[in-house]
């Protein structure tokens, strides 16, 4: 992707983020009607989606049965104070739970308009990464459109801090997402990890598979929280002060992988192409999503 110098001249600088109107990627959709089920993460239950190609309209998500939607977008984005999910909601459309492993596997397969119609209290967890909903993309395929994405382009550094996280972004040519994890006393440690994106395969072989995870001493927490109800060590990897619960890993530092996956699918709420270095030390969906927020508002396109 790149951007020509008449381009630049049409984007809109307001601070450390310049967002691009035109020049960017094309907007792409699904050839064909892909269905996906599961259990959730959460609930435990059966859940299931269908995605529908469209040529407009950005990414939505309606309930079976219902019409209205609610849009894959920051303005319906609330990261839930668990940390263990984000949520997008509107008062029409209803509540969808755990978006954030399919946005992720949009954003890195560049599908940009689809309707998502979900059954059951949340987004089935698959394997718990993003690895099936792109296997699923890439077998109905994709399909380029006219109209091209805006590009959010960072120019000067920009950081945030939120409780014990710190995200920030710098200027880079590409994509290029890093994360850093610090779970002290345990096998995981200090870890850290980073990745240019721009490249659809970086993301499928190296991060997609890499599932949710959870300290083995917060387990039943969680439970009698009424989280986690569907975890399992084939869709999450567990780990206490001395060893990995689970029998192998998809990759050997597959937690911190899994948080690309995290910032990934949360930045994808900005509802453009992403052009600059995304760092998140401790983060988690609601120091992502008011990050977001930040780069919204330095890019003058917050409502």
């Amino acid at each position: 992707m790149s951007l020509t110098a008449e381009d630049r001249a049409k984007s809109e600088l307001k601070g450390a983020v310049r967002l691009h109107r035109e020049g960017g990627p094309p907007r792409r959709t699904l050839r064909e009607e892909l269905r996906l089920e599961g259990t959730g993460i959460h609930s435990g239950a059966e859940c299931s989606v269908r995605l529908f190609p469209r040529e407009t309209g950005g990414i939505g998500f309606r309930h079976a049965g219902r019409d209205a939607e609610v849009p894959a977008r920051l303005e319906s984005a609330r990261a839930d104070l668990s940390e263990r999910r984000t949520v997008i909601e509107s008062v029409a459309g209803g509540r969808f739970e755990q978006v954030e492993h399919l946005l992720a596997a949009l954003a890195a397969a560049g599908v940009s308009d689809l309707l998502v119609e979900q059954e059951g209290p949340e987004v089935p967890f698959l394997g718990g990464g993003a690895r099936e909903f792109l296997e699923g993309i890439r077998d109905a395929g994709t399909a380029d459109l006219e109209e091209t994405l805006p590009v959010l382009e960072v120019v000067r550094p920009l950081t945030l801090s939120e409780g014990h996280a710190l995200i920030a972004a710098m200027p880079h040519k590409g994509l290029r997402l890093s994360a850093f994890v610090e779970f002290p006393g345990t096998v995981v440690g200090s870890a850290g990890y980073s990745a240019d994106l721009e490249d659809e395969n970086v993301f499928f072989e190296e991060i997609s598979k890499a599932r949710t995870f959870a300290a083995a001493a917060d387990i039943e927490k969680l439970r009698a929280a009424g989280l986690i109800r569907g975890g399992n060590l084939e869709n999450a990897v567990v780990f206490d002060h001395e060893r990995y619960h689970n029998e192998s890993l998809h990759y050997p530092d597959e937690v911190v992988r899994h948080k690309i996956i995290d910032l990934l699918g949360d930045l994808s709420l900005l509802g453009t192409a992403l052009r600059g270095h995304f760092w998140a030390w401790r983060g988690g969906h609601r120091s992502h999503v008011l990050f977001a927020r930040r780069l919204q508002e330095e890019s003058g396109t917050a409502s």
